[in-house]
């Protein structure tokens, strides 16, 4: 943790992320090739109440059966012993051969998430974005320099990909189940649209900024959606409501911002 220990964010989940570390050494052992960190934690996003933790844990080959049912008790334990932090970690576990060549082939990889149980799910290219962040900010923890494990990225399919993610909420945004769902579509498509036109990722509360001064009509929803994001107050409006004009924000925002983007790639 020493090449980490000056970050404020990063002590204040300091003894969670010690837990696992020690909890993940101790069951993979040998097996283990590094722990990284990045997410928000390393952006400058992490709110400390209600920002997950994001893991990932590069293994000298895939998961085996007693790996998975051994860290699937951890995980149940770790979130029994620190219920602060129940649905608020997310890891995954994938081998290094995976990390090197997901661009043309795909995986199995271990998934602890947000609203879901430990599984197994197979993940390939789709996962460039976040392979893509985690190559670029990622902070190891354990382990070598992540550099040294994912090969470089071209910058083009790293936007191609962003543009390809936001482009899908035209239409999830419609069948969006809750108010704090549709936050989090409000502000990925912003921080979406600042990367696309700036070339570079920012936190969600700094694209959010952006965005409410480039599309001032916008400017309302996503303060609302900043709201949101820490919980529905009693002014939330009915889903039904807020899908609309969520709907109608991720067309005008796509338009208008995806333009943008490509009008400043092409100077």
């Amino acid at each position: 943790m020493e090449n980490a220990a000056n970050s404020l964010d990063i002590r204040l989940a300091q003894h969670i992320i010690e837990r696992l570390i020690n909890e993940l050494s101790s069951i993979l052992a040998g097996d283990l090739v590094g722990i990284f960190l990045y997410g928000s934690l390393v952006s400058g996003d992490f709110d400390i109440a209600i920002s997950d933790i994001d893991l990932v844990v590069v293994l000298k080959a895939d998961l085996d059966e007693r790996q998975f049912q051994l860290l699937r008790r951890m995980h149940t334990r770790v979130v029994s012993d620190h219920p602060e932090w129940n649905n608020r970690l997310e890891l995954a576990y994938i081998s290094r051969r995976a990390l090197k060549t997901f661009r043309v082939a795909t995986s199995t990889i271990g998934i602890i998430s947000p609203g879901e149980p430990f599984h197994l799910i197979q993940a390939g290219d789709d996962w460039l974005i976040s392979w893509y962040d985690l190559r670029e900010n990622g902070i190891a923890l354990l382990g070598p320099p992540i550099k040294s494990i994912i090969d470089p990225i071209p910058r083009d399919a790293w936007l191609d990909a962003v543009h390809e993610h936001i482009d899908a909420y035209r239409h999830t945004v419609k069948d969006v189940a809750d108010i704090k769902s549709l936050s989090y579509i409000v502000l990925t498509v912003a921080r979406g649209i600042y990367t696309l036109v700036h070339g570079q990722a920012a936190s969600k509360v700094t694209a959010a900024a952006w965005a409410q001064k480039n599309f001032p009509h916008w400017s309302d929803l996503i303060a609302r959606a900043l709201q949101w994001r820490l919980g529905a107050g009693t002014d939330s409006p009915a889903i039904e409501q807020a899908r609309a004009e969520g709907a109608a924000y991720v067309d005008d925002m796509l338009s208008q911002g995806t333009c943008q983007g490509r009008n400043q790639s092409a100077r």
